[in-house]
């Protein structure tokens, strides 16, 4: 039975058996003594979840509460929403009747899925309240058939523009449009929104990290980067290039009309069980506006030292540096090597109740619990180094600084190193030998140098071999001089590689998912001395090879693919061979 929206949170509460009349009387108190909301009150106090209150928020707001488990839906009233777009957006039909349909959601407050699903099936939309729980269990049980493919959705599309009934001068090709009212009527195509949320559905099903929306002279492609290669899904017809883009500035809160300028978003989506943080910039072209979104997935990240594949050194390395009481531990490697996933990863161990953490970033890529996160914001003025010499008078104990990109911000990390902080942060370098004399070109003091950095670690991502299909092999001569492969290891009659080969698992790629290739230095009393005559980094890395035992990423993607877990094409292509 449908809740007015003159009742009370706690009142629905209480009939709904969450909590007791006492349980609200005590939570009233505390309220009135925090001024803070309601809900969160009762979350604090543990008396219910986050989820209970967004069900008591839909009933104030007239949604009928359902038990899924108990309910009989018809094929008829499933067929109405496909089993992609219900995926999509978590919902499930329930109910047609006189031109409405009752949808499921596990989020009532969410009225912008309301509105797509009103263009997307033409019906009126109405809201019930259930859980994730549920409704997981019911698309798994009643959408066992085969889901709807974003190919067969573009045929059916491009059909429908040949009859005629989508033009390609409705789609803005004819002519531009400079009308944000027709832009937004344009992106709101039900056709349109369908496309963009099967693309983002199959990028995240595929685990890709990035989507890219490309405009040229006579075509528009849609390609999804998984594992760090791109690769193309699907490529609309041109006539709906700036539909598709419109449609993804829609979703970005973007302004609609600007098509000059590069614009940068953040968005946050919930497709399926998932929690999707999506940053999105557009690029002004020849040929129309290109679009990227970055895909973030906040399930996903691995935030545990322990399981990022370090080696049993390695890792004891990283911790003995951390728990240095001072000093700077610098992550190094390209764009994209997973630098700022390791440095979480410290955060997460280092972040006790005893000790402050603030963060400097550009962008802020994950929200950690209990730690301060600074946004970088150098158009206004807001550097890393401005903002460093801020945070040092908020008294941290530990501050990460998303990189040192020049000599100001340099010293003022040795400095805060100096007195009595650990720094983390990342530079990029080719290797962990290189970031040395990267901090000497940057004019850096060489004592300064020696007296702040404690180690540094250079990484890799490299693609993981299908476990379901790896095929085993025996390199040729070739191959093994290419990977620099020691004499010894040649002389090996059982010595064997992994190579892929491709099956559903792996979407036929041979791959599934990446690994880290870690290579660690540690900055001893011998390497100081080294420091401050200002050595060549290849003696840095001779000395740290044959007296710390330090494996290079070389080395270290050698021994991964004795092991089968990468393949000789990846570490080839992803780390130096350094001559002996």
């Amino acid at each position: 039975m449908a809740v007015t929206r003159e009742r009370q949170i706690g009142d629905i509460l209480v009939d709904n058996g969450v909590i007791s009349p006492l349980e609200l009387d005590e939570a009233l108190q505390r309220q009135r003594m925090t001024g803070d909301m309601l809900g969160r009150v009762l979350v604090k106090m543990g008396l219910c979840d986050e989820q209970d209150i967004v069900e008591a928020l839909g009933q104030q707001a007239g949604m009928e509460r359902v038990d899924l488990a108990k309910l009989r839906v018809g094929e008829d009233v499933l067929r109405m929403v496909s089993a992609d777009i219900a995926k999509f957006y978590n919902i499930v039909p329930i109910r047609h009747k006189e031109g409405v349909l009752t949808v499921a959601m596990a989020d009532p407050l969410n009225v912008s899925l309301l509105d797509d699903l009103r263009q997307i099936t033409g019906c009126d939309i109405q809201g019930a309240i259930s859980n994730q729980q549920d409704i997981a269990k019911f698309l798994q049980d009643n959408y066992a058939y085969e889901a709807e493919s974003i190919h067969q959705t573009l045929e059916d599309l491009l059909k429908h523009v040949g009859e005629g009934e989508l033009t390609d001068e409705e789609m803005g090709t004819q002519e531009l449009i400079a009308d944000e009212e027709n832009l937004i009527q344009l992106a709101q195509e039900p056709e349109v929104i369908k496309i963009v949320n099967l693309v983002l559905l199959e990028a995240v099903q595929k685990r890709a990290s990035d989507v890219h929306f490309e405009n040229f002279e006579e075509d528009f492609r849609i390609r999804i980067r998984v594992d760090g290669r791109l690769q193309e899904i699907v490529s609309p017809p041109k006539s709906l290039a700036l539909a598709i883009v419109s449609r993804a500035k829609i979703m970005s809160n973007m302004d609609i009309a600007e098509r000059r300028l590069p614009q940068d978003a953040r968005i946050e989506l919930k497709i399926g069980d998932s929690s999707i943080d999506i940053r999105v910039a557009t690029l002004p072209t020849l040929y129309g506006e290109n679009l990227v979104m970055r895909i973030l997935d906040t399930t996903q990240i691995q935030v545990d030292l322990e399981k990022l594949g370090f080696s049993e050194d390695v890792l004891k390395q990283v911790y003995n540096t951390i728990y240095k009481p001072n000093g700077i531990f610098l992550v190094t490697g390209p764009t994209g090597s997973g630098k700022t996933t390791t440095l979480y990863a410290c955060i997460n161990e280092l972040n006790k109740e005893s000790v402050k953490i603030i963060t400097t970033e550009d962008p802020v890529e994950v929200q950690l619990e209990q730690v301060i996160q600074v946004q970088v914001k150098e158009d206004i003025g807001l550097t890393f180094a401005k903002c460093l010499r801020s945070i040092l008078r908020q008294d941290p104990d530990i501050v990460l600084v998303g990189e040192i990109r020049d000599w100001e911000t340099a010293v003022i990390a040795v400095e805060a190193s100096l007195t009595g902080h650990i720094v983390l942060s990342t530079l990029h370098t080719n290797s962990a030998p290189e970031t040395v004399t990267r901090l000497l070109d940057m004019e850096v003091e060489p004592f300064l140098i020696t007296s702040s950095l404690e180690g540094v670690m250079a990484q890799r991502l490299v693609r993981r071999l299908c476990r379901h299909c790896k095929e085993k092999y025996t390199p040729e001569d070739k191959e093994m001089n290419r990977l620099g492969l020691p004499v010894s290891w040649r002389k090996d009659p059982n010595l064997r590689f992994f190579g892929p080969k491709g099956c559903a698992a792996c979407d036929y790629q041979g791959y599934l998912g990446r690994m880290a290739l870690f290579e660690y230095l540690t900055v001893d009393e011998h390497i100081c001395e080294m420091i401050l005559r200002r050595a060549e980094a290849w003696e840095v890395r001779d000395y740290a090879r044959k007296q710390q035992g330090m494996r290079t990423l070389r080395e270290e993607g050698i021994i991964a693919c004795v092991k089968g877990l990468t393949s000789t094409e990846e570490v080839i292509l992803h780390t130096d061979s350094y001559d002996e």
